[in-house]
């Protein structure tokens, strides 16, 4: 069992900037909404896709004009609140890396030290347009509570980039997004069996291994939110989820389930997600990881047992339209 909290501010900065700057303005919400996060006690803070320069074109601003690099002043001020916090938080901006701009997002550990960037792949067409330079890695990094990686809007729709996040062996997959869109993580997330966070400037959510939406919020009425001047407001989502989880394929293990259920008793639960085939075990004693069961029983993962049907597949045949992933 390992359990994670996870806070996320669905943040939208005021139309307008304090005195034209709205790295400025926008940093000093995202700094604020860090002191707010105290109340948590959160293991992971995200905030929605490039919230440091968010709502720049009402500014009549570019993206040059208001790229930041990485590490910067920026990142030196949420690096300094993160230490504080001892949390490890997401802070997504518009990057300026020599004469290249990135939609990035920085991963700042609990220390202060920048753990990982990871870049948009898939910008739009109008990204592109403005300058921005697509990403070229999928990035997952380790950390006190599991492996963790980010997709930023646009790269939902590549369903290519979910099976990167469980080549890699993602846990939580975060998206900090200024979309509402969805569909394909709910997919992802039972098929790769990580976890799914969304945050966007009026939405967040928590998708679990089971396909369970949870700690949802919207601009929907009721639901409580933060309002500061000048107009800007943010919404909170927050869960606590457990990412000792694994996915594996209904059929393959089936022999395996009632010996395991035999063995281990009320230190471990069962998910079957009868919808795609897979069955989801997950621990509930820390002293019981998912892969000392999975060690124990020969366990394959769903995730492991596709990838070695595709290698079977490209070795019987040159034609297969199946994608050669490694």
């Amino acid at each position: 069992m390992r359990t994670v909290n996870v806070l996320s501010y669905a943040l939208d900065p005021p139309i307008e900037a304090v005195d034209g700057d709205r790295v400025e303005t926008n940093l000093a919400l995202v700094l604020e909404l860090l002191d707010d996060a105290r109340t948590y006690d959160p293991d992971f803070v995200c905030f929605p896709e490039y919230i440091l320069q968010l709502r720049y074109r009402g500014d009549g601003l570019t993206r040059t004009e208001v790229a930041e690099p990485i590490p910067g002043p920026a990142t030196d001020a949420v690096a300094e609140k993160a230490k504080a916090l001892d949390s490890y938080v997401w802070l997504p901006m518009i990057q300026r890396a020599g004469d290249r701009l990135y939609n990035a997002v920085v991963l700042i550990g609990p220390d202060g030290a920048i753990i990982g960037v990871a870049h948009k792949v898939a910008p739009t067409i109008g990204e592109m347009d403005e300058g921005t330079t697509p990403g070229e890695h999928v990035g997952v990094w380790d950390t006190d509570f599991g492996r963790v990686g980010a997709a930023v809007c646009w790269d939902e729709r590549y369903p290519e980039l979910g099976v990167r996040f469980a080549e890699k062996r993602a846990d939580i997959v975060f998206h900090p997004t200024t979309a509402g869109a969805y569909q394909h993580f709910l997919t992802w997330t039972k098929y790769y069996g990580y976890h799914h966070v969304t945050c966007d400037k009026y939405v967040a959510r928590v998708i679990t291994p089971t396909g369970a939406r949870i700690a949802e919020t919207s601009s929907g009425m009721g639901n409580p939110k933060i309002t500061f001047s000048g107009g800007a407001t943010a919404r909170t989502s927050f869960a606590v989820v457990n990412t000792d989880s694994r996915t594996y394929g209904s059929f393959q293990n089936r022999d395996a389930m009632d010996s395991i259920r035999d063995e281990y008793g009320g230190r471990v639960t069962f998910h079957e997600l009868s919808e795609v085939g897979n069955i989801v075990i997950e621990s509930l004693d820390p002293g019981l990881s998912v892969a000392d069961v999975e060690a124990a029983f020969d366990l394959e993962t769903m995730f492991a047992y596709e990838e070695r049907t595709r290698a079977r597949v490209f070795e019987e045949t040159d034609s297969s339209p199946l994608l050669p992933f490694e």
